[in-house]
């Protein structure tokens, strides 16, 4: 048995999402504009590649959006299987490959170390996707969330220790053997584990909010040149052990491009922790969140040079980040 999970640019089959419905979340006004920014985000990917949304069994698409994705390049499919959140990158299907045989992993899932229940409908979606797809189904007994790890699909994964072993999570004790059962599932020969993500990120600092790879050899990292900030010192350390870790590898050819964290705003105490890294793609398009912030031009300047084939595209994700994540934090890409 040997698995390989691909890195995330390379081609994809389909996109899963998950719809909002949660009252306790999204009601009201907000439960409106949440609406509209998803049917805005499955328009988009629609014209680029397959998307599959979790629905409600009593959930209906509307005539006016359903008329409106009649036209897409590919129609858009809503699926009902029950879900408690959107954040379908933390509790979904780990679409691995089990040498050349499509394979669905799970990991076990309690909302982030039992801060946001409910969660038992969200830890049986990676078991439903399997019976649908009829793919094999593996199972793996520690809890940990699909936005905590990043791999270059060259061996190499990236995860965060409060993500492995914070509050309500692993014991320290299992540590080794976790991270030997992620490095099976993601097929890695190393797995760099980051003393901490961003301040004030309730997943405990998931590494979707810090740093990805845009290639093998090249990461991307969110950076805070502002010395008060509680990120200064955590991203400063994060980028010395990346740096090191990388050129291990890859030598000369290693890189770290640094990008600025948008202004990080708060909704009432909380820290709305905003990030450019959290980012995705689809065939022939990469998909950013904008935040009404100057720095959105120098994220959509980066990513227009580093990929010049793949069309660029800001998404305004103001209304998703009062809830803590972005598009990669409730995204699912199917290789």
């Amino acid at each position: 048995m040997s698995f390989h999970y691909p890195a995330e640019w390379e081609n994809q089959k389909a996109t899963w999402l998950a719809f909002p419905h949660n009252s306790q979340n999204w009601s009201g006004a907000r439960r409106e504009r949440i609406s509209r920014f998803y049917y805005e985000l499955i328009g988009i990917l629609s014209r680029f590649q397959p998307v599959k949304a979790l629905v409600q069994e009593s959930w209906k698409l509307p005539e006016s959006e359903a008329r409106a994705f009649q036209g897409a390049r590919f129609a858009p499919e809503f699926i009902p299987i029950p879900t408690d959140d959107i954040w379908i990158r933390d509790y979904g299907p780990v679409f691995t490959y089990d040498d050349d045989k499509e394979t669905v992993a799970e990991f076990k899932f309690n909302a982030w170390g039992a801060k946001f229940p409910p969660w038992e409908k969200d830890n049986k979606v990676p078991s439903r996707i399997a019976e649908l797809t009829k793919f094999p189904l593996k199972s793996v007994p520690f809890i940990f969330e699909g936005g905590a790890i990043e791999v270059n699909g060259d061996g190499l994964g990236i995860t965060t220790l409060n993500c492995l072993t914070g509050n309500h999570r692993n014991p320290i004790a299992a540590l080794p053997e976790m991270t030997a059962a992620i490095r099976e599932v993601f097929g890695l020969k190393d797995l760099l584990v980051l003393p901490a993500g961003l301040h004030g990120d309730h997943t405990d600092g998931h590494i979707d909010n810090v740093a990805r790879f845009v290639a093998k050899d090249r990461i991307v990292m969110a950076s805070d040149d502002k010395q008060d900030s509680p990120n200064f010192q955590i991203l400063s350390r994060n980028k010395a052990l990346l740096d090191a870790w990388l050129r291990k590898y890859y030598e000369n050819k290693a890189h770290i491009d640094l990008l600025p964290l948008p202004p990080q705003k708060k909704l009432g105490k909380e820290t709305l922790p905003a990030s450019y890294m959290n980012f995705i793609y689809a065939n022939g398009a990469l998909l950013y969140p904008c935040y009404s912030a100057e720095r959105d031009a120098v994220a959509q300047h980066y990513f227009s040079v580093l990929y010049p084939n793949r069309e660029i595209i800001g998404i305004d994700c103001s209304t998703v980040i009062e809830e803590g994540g972005s598009l990669h934090c409730l995204s699912k890409q199917e290789n």
